[in-house]
């Protein structure tokens, strides 16, 4: 379920909705490190109302944040960013 399903060719097709991640059966999966929160192997879900849950195996790490803060664009909004550069220590 966490582990990426998705060829290159896919992903390359799924543009910005991805952002160079993979997919698995329960949500995203970093398949590389763009940014230094995106490691690979971690995995979880951002939703439209800025609501993002993300698991790191290697580190045991959960982190969820709850808000209601719809997103205006597909880039990612700067508080998810200062979220996941934290969780990411």
């Amino acid at each position: 379920m966490t582990t990426n399903h998705l060829t290159g060719e896919q992903r390359v097709g799924g543009g910005f909705f991805l952002d160079e991640q993979g997919w698995g059966f329960g949500g995203s999966v970093d398949v590389t490190t763009k940014n230094p929160w995106n490691v690979p192997g971690r995995y979880g879900w951002t939703g439209g109302t800025g609501t993002t849950a993300y698991i790191y195996p290697a580190t045991g790490t959960v982190a969820i944040l709850l808000t209601q803060l719809e997103a205006e664009s597909p880039e990612s909004a700067a508080h998810l960013m200062e979220f996941w550069s934290y969780t990411n220590r």
